[in-house]
C-alpha cells in the first residue's frame, strides 16, 4: 500500500537559470547587470529556442501559483544572502539578536522576526538593496530534461503581465497547469522619471483559440507535483555588486572576507543545484591538492581553512567547465 503523504508526491528538479540579462565586469571584481532584450539561457535551451530567443514555449508544472510565480519584496546582505522577505505590510527579517538590525556579515547570533515592511520608508528599499521579485518557474517541454526552469524579474510591468495573463486563463480554463502557453519578452514605452524610453518586459500568451483553451479546462490534471523552492541567492542580473556590496558602517568587513564568501556561497550551491556526489569532490580535492574534503565540509556557514578562496574558485570553473562538456 502507498504511504499517504509520501508515494504520492512528486519533486521535480532545477534544471537551471533563465536570465533577463549578461553580467559587464566594472573593475576589481564587480559586475553590473545589463538588461538584454532577449531570454539569456543554458545552452540545451540555445539549441532548441536559438541564441538569443524572445520567445520561449513553456507549461506550468502545477495549479499552485505560489509554488511557481512567488513574488516578494526581498532584501539581500552584502553577501547575496536573503535576509528579509516582505509583501509591502509586513516583512520575516534575519535581524541581530542584540540590536534588533537586519543582520550583517559580523552578526554572531541572529533570529527570524516580524518587521513591518514599507517600502517607501524603508532604507532598503531607498538604496535598492531590496526590491520587489518574482521568481517564476516553468517547464519547457521541447527541451531535454525533466524539471523547471527559473526566470526571475522585478519589473513592475513584467510582474503585472504575468498575473492578468494568470488570472485570464484561470477565468477561461478554471486550471492553468500543463496548458502551452508562450514567454515572450516585449518592447514598451514607459516613463519612469518623466522621459520616455523603451524598456523589454515580459509578456504570456497562447496560440490557442478560446475554444481550444476551454477544452484544456476539460483536462484534469492527474498528478500534483512538487517542485523546488525558488533559491533565495541574489539574482545576479538584478542587484548589482556595487548595491549589494555598500559597506555597512562599522561592519569590519573587508573586500576579501566578502569575495571568500560570495565564492563559497556560489560552490555550495553548484554542488546543490548540480547533485554533485561526495566521491566527486573528495577526488577533485584530493588530485588538486592532496587535501581530504567531503560533502559535509560544504555545510557550514563559513568555509574551512582547507577551502581558500583560490582552490574554491578553481573548483567552481572545473564544475562549470564539466557541465559545459557534458
Amino acid at each position: 500500500m502507498p504511504i499517504k503523504g509520501i508515494s504520492d508526491v512528486v519533486r521535480l528538479p532545477r534544471l537551471g537559470k533563465i536570465r533577463l540579462g549578461i553580467r559587464e565586469e566594472v573593475g576589481e571584481g564587480f559586475g553590473y547587470p545589463l538588461p538584454t532584450d532577449y531570454f539569456v539561457c543554458p545552452e540545451e535551451v540555445r539549441k532548441v529556442f536559438g541564441e538569443r530567443p524572445r520567445e520561449l514555449r513553456i507549461m506550468f508544472p502545477t495549479e499552485n501559483e505560489s509554488q511557481w510565480a512567488g513574488q516578494h519584496l526581498k532584501c539581500y546582505s552584502p553577501l547575496g544572502e536573503l535576509v528579509c522577505r516582505g509583501d509591502g505590510e509586513t516583512a520575516i527579517a534575519r535581524v541581530d539578536s542584540k540590536t534588533g538590525e537586519l543582520a550583517t556579515a559580523d552578526t554572531t547570533e541572529t533570529k527570524l522576526q516580524e518587521v513591518s515592511c514599507l517600502p517607501e520608508v524603508c532604507s532598503y528599499y531607498q538604496r535598492r538593496q531590496c526590491r520587489r521579485v518574482m521568481n517564476l518557474q516553468f517547464l519547457l517541454p521541447e527541451c531535454p530534461g525533466f524539471g523547471v526552469y527559473q526566470l526571475d524579474t522585478s519589473s513592475y510591468h513584467s510582474i503585472v503581465n504575468i498575473n492578468s495573463m494568470l488570472e485570464l486563463i484561470m477565468g477561461t480554463c478554471q486550471r492553468i497547469s500543463m496548458i502551452p502557453l508562450t514567454l515572450k519578452l516585449v518592447r514598451k514605452a514607459v516613463q519612469p522619471e518623466g522621459d520616455w524610453k523603451a524598456i523589454y518586459v515580459l509578456d504570456l500568451s497562447t496560440e490557442c483559440s478560446l475554444v481550444e483553451m476551454q477544452e484544456y479546462g476539460r483536462i484534469p490534471p492527474s498528478r500534483v507535483l512538487l517542485i523546488p523552492p525558488p533559491d533565495n541567492e541574489a539574482p545576479d542580473d538584478l542587484f548589482p555588486d556595487n548595491v549589494l556590496r555598500q559597506r555597512v558602517p562599522g561592519s569590519g568587513v573587508s573586500n576579501a572576507d566578502i569575495e571568500l564568501q560570495l565564492v563559497w556561497n556560489r560552490a555550495k550551491s553548484m554542488i546543490r543545484g548540480l547533485d554533485i556526489r561526495e566521491s566527486q569532490i573528495a577526488d577533485w580535492f584530493w588530485r588538486s591538492y592532496q587535501c581530504r574534503v567531503n560533502l559535509d565540509d560544504f555545510d557550514r556557514d563559513t568555509p574551512p581553512e582547507k577551502l581558500t578562496i583560490e582552490r574554491l574558485r578553481r573548483f567552481c570553473n572545473a564544475v562549470e567547465r564539466h557541465g559545459s562538456h557534458s
